[in-house]
């Protein structure tokens, strides 16, 4: 009774400053220059209970939701920040108190730099000054905009840079659309203008004829919008067309080829407009979630789809096998996995699914993008998995 009494007694105001007389280091936190509002009004039972709580720190919620309840905006939005997303807000924020502003743990770019490396950042000798101050340009908690930019990429470029005086630098081209990235890198780059690394080869010699007009009103525009400008130069792209699967025939009549590739530099051979991982995703949404996700039906999944590594498996322009891999299921397997082609669970023409009445391979049992049992199997491989196939009679 002694100990209750010592937290509750009768006043009010005094009820306010009880906690910190048993918690002195947060007591101390008060000196520094930006305080939480709960706790420089000695509310601190917005955020903690008094007694017991399934949450660590008596949190009265999961710490997602305790900062929702009074910081909505951060989610309200379509591209949110993977800490907001996952209430990862301490990876980031101090609860109580902080010498930085927005209770920031540390400076603005060093907190980015925890999990954005810095070796990724700086590539080279040349900087973007804007570098300094990662919010210049992009949104803390998350945007509407891809990259968390502060607006549409164009319109972000030309706040600082003088848009007559760009177009001009760009013998008179328009501009129109996110065309900056494609050239230039956003925080660094070995080379001058920060200039990506590698240059399409029309580019690279001055040949803008290769694909664009050069006389007339429409001066400067690409001779067609079709992929046919790409073949002239490419003509064993062409062999795509002819495969059973193909990705260059998903829309027929425009330049597919410009999905992943860009026309004039980038920091990735062979003129990638990002990684195999971001370019893949873009599109294969369904896969990102899933090699993403953290949930305990998707927890094991295979290292090369994991770190984006599609490649391995996959043709990029086409192939005659089912999903654009490189070999058949089974091969596309044992290239790698060379052990389990000498003994395993009978697989190809003589081992017919009862399920479905097709040959089993190897994701007959196994799934690369994630699966909830070890080995990326797609059931508990020590009850469901055979009894799938392999009744079991009474």
């Amino acid at each position: 009774l002694s100990i209750c009494i010592f937290c509750f007694i009768s006043s009010s105001a005094q009820a306010k400053v009880n906690c910190l007389k048993c918690h002195p280091q947060v007591r101390n936190q008060l000196s520094r220059g930006n305080v939480h509002k709960p706790l420089r009004k000695r509310n601190c039972t917005i955020c903690h209970s008094t007694h017991a709580s399934d949450q660590p720190h008596l949190l009265v919620k999961p710490t997602k939701e305790l900062c929702l309840s009074c910081h909505k905006k951060a989610f309200k939005v379509k591209y949110p920040h993977m800490p907001v997303m996952e209430g990862d807000c301490d990876k980031c924020h101090a609860p109580h108190a902080s010498p930085y502003t927005a209770l920031l743990k540390k400076q603005e770019r060093e907190i980015c730099f925890d999990c954005h490396q810095k070796e990724k950042i700086f590539l080279g000798k040349k900087f973007h000054n804007p570098v300094k101050k990662c919010l210049s340009c992009h949104k803390a908690h998350g945007s509407n905009y891809p990259g968390l930019l502060n607006k549409p990429l164009k319109g972000l470029c030309f706040t600082c840079h003088q848009k007559t005086k760009t177009i001009v630098q760009h013998k008179g081209s328009a501009l129109k659309g996110n065309f900056c990235l494609s050239c230039h890198n956003a925080h660094s780059s070995k080379k001058s203008h920060l200039l990506r690394t590698y240059a399409h080869s029309p580019y690279a010699k001055g040949q803008c004829q290769s694909c664009h007009l050069m006389q007339g009103k429409k001066v400067g525009k690409v001779k067609s919008d079709n992929r046919l400008l790409c073949l002239t130069c490419h003509p064993q792209v062409e062999n795509a067309d002819h495969f059973i699967y193909s990705h260059i025939q998903l829309t027929p009549g425009s330049n597919v080829c410009l999905d992943c590739h860009t026309p004039h530099l980038s920091d990735i051979k062979p003129s990638l407009k990002g990684s195999p991982k971001q370019i893949c995703f873009s599109c294969h949404r369904d896969t990102k979630n899933r090699l993403l996700s953290n949930s305990p039906g998707f927890k094991y999944k295979h290292p090369e789809a994991k770190k984006g590594n599609c490649l391995v498996c996959h043709q990029g322009h086409g192939s005659n096998k089912l999903f654009l891999l490189k070999e058949g299921g089974i091969n596309t397997c044992t290239s790698c996995h060379k052990r389990h082609a000498r003994f395993t669970h009978p697989i190809g023409e003589k081992a017919i699914d009862p399920r479905c009445k097709t040959k089993m391979d190897c994701v007959t049992c196994h799934h690369p993008m994630g699966a909830k049992d070890i080995y990326n199997i797609i059931f508990d491989h020590r009850e469901e998995l055979c009894i799938q196939c392999h009744k079991i009679s009474t």
